[in-house]
């Protein structure tokens, strides 16, 4: 995937072929009083209002390009390396990213608690020991921040400390209840231990709070399997099996979303994929934005809602269907299909009410 991700890139003009690590330094000491907190808008380079655009679209190849060129025009100014480094984590540029936050913190030294993506960067490159010591820096400013609390009890379980890795985990799970990759590398980790039951119990914790994630059933089956409960084991296995598949296939789409925002071919794909997990709340997530790009499509009103009566999601099928009715209010076929949907909601008044619109505009 990431190969295609970045031919995609050098179609597009390239900027994932810049060396981060070439653009140019400003003069010593220029940023280390930096403070976000003092910065006031006109001291914004103007190329960050772009920046700030293209985020807020996901057109991350446009916001690439844009940071570089700031840092072009000012060099080093702090907030456009810290935002590159995010930008090339969340692009899976690992090495570029560490480098980007790297250099944030020569320039900004005193900014080491906005960081915490260097330590991703670095456990993400396999340097466990690196990413353990950022995380720590980390906390030292920021000690309830459950991210950099995640990652660092993920370091010390690469670095074989299982106990105080879970002991992480369980400050995690302290500030965030619900935070179902917690439950699932405690899940992990006790089962390495051979601590069975307690991995059990977090890995169906796990499932309970998100059922559509393919790491919690596997953990379930595996689990399972070692404790002899076959049946249950079985039935995990299939069902990791089938949202696997779909996971692989949404990871792509979702790659590729990554450099075509706004491709609706791509987003009815992802919609598409999701509903066939079965999971309702993403699967309006990814409708809504669909119809963000296109808000008068009429075609793709009409697939939304066949997604969502397919998966007898009737409280977001009603809100879909009225907007067909503006949308389509002069539409015969629009009626036709809004009668259909209303039959099957059960809601007869305004399934009569459709048929008499269809009946009205279609002469018969």
């Amino acid at each position: 995937m990431i190969a295609a991700l970045l031919l995609a890139l050098l179609m597009q003009g390239a900027p994932l072929e810049l060396d981060p690590r070439t653009l140019p330094h400003a003069q010593q000491a220029r940023w280390k009083d930096f403070d976000p907190a003092h910065l006031r808008p006109e001291e914004l380079p103007p190329g960050m209002l772009t920046v700030k655009r293209a985020l807020e679209t996901g057109d991350y190849p446009r916001a690439l390009s844009a940071l570089q060129e700031v840092l072009r025009q000012a060099p080093d100014f702090p907030p456009a390396w810290h935002q590159l480094g995010v930008l090339y984590f969340k692009l899976q540029r690992y090495g570029d990213g560490a480098a980007c936050l790297e250099r944030y913190l020569a320039i900004a030294p005193q900014r080491v608690g906005d960081t915490r993506v260097l330590a991703h960067c670095y456990y993400s490159l396999g340097r466990f020991e690196e990413a353990r010591a950022q995380y720590e820096r980390v906390l030292a400013v920021h000690p309830q921040e459950v991210e950099a609390l995640r990652g660092h009890a993920l370091a010390l379980m690469r670095l074989a400390q299982s106990e105080p890795a879970l002991a992480e985990l369980e400050r995690v799970l302290v500030l965030s209840p619900e935070h179902v990759e917690a439950y699932e590398w405690k899940a992990q980790i006790l089962y390495e231990e051979e601590r069975l039951e307690p991995a059990l119990a977090a890995a169906l914790r796990a499932r309970e709070l998100d059922a559509y994630s393919a790491r919690a059933w596997f953990l379930v089956g595996r689990i399972c399997g070692e404790l002899g409960r076959t049946s249950e084991a079985e039935a995990a296995n299939r069902r990791f099996q089938e949202l696997n598949t779909l996971a692989g296939d949404l990871r792509q789409v979702e790659g590729d979303l990554l450099y075509k925002p706004d491709d609706v071919a791509l987003l009815e794909q992802l919609a598409r994929l999701r509903a066939r997990t079965g999971d309702r709340s993403r699967t309006r997530a990814d409708l809504a934005r669909l119809f963000a790009v296109a808000p008068a499509a009429l075609e793709l009103r009409l697939f939304g809602l066949d997604l969502l009566e397919s998966l007898g999601d009737f409280d977001a099928a009603r809100l879909v269907a009225q907007k067909l009715e503006q949308l389509g209010a002069e539409n015969a076929a629009t009626w036709k299909r809004l009668e259909l949907f209303y039959a099957h909601a059960q809601d007869r008044a305004k399934e009569v009410q459709a048929g008499e619109r269809f009946r009205r505009l279609s002469g018969k």
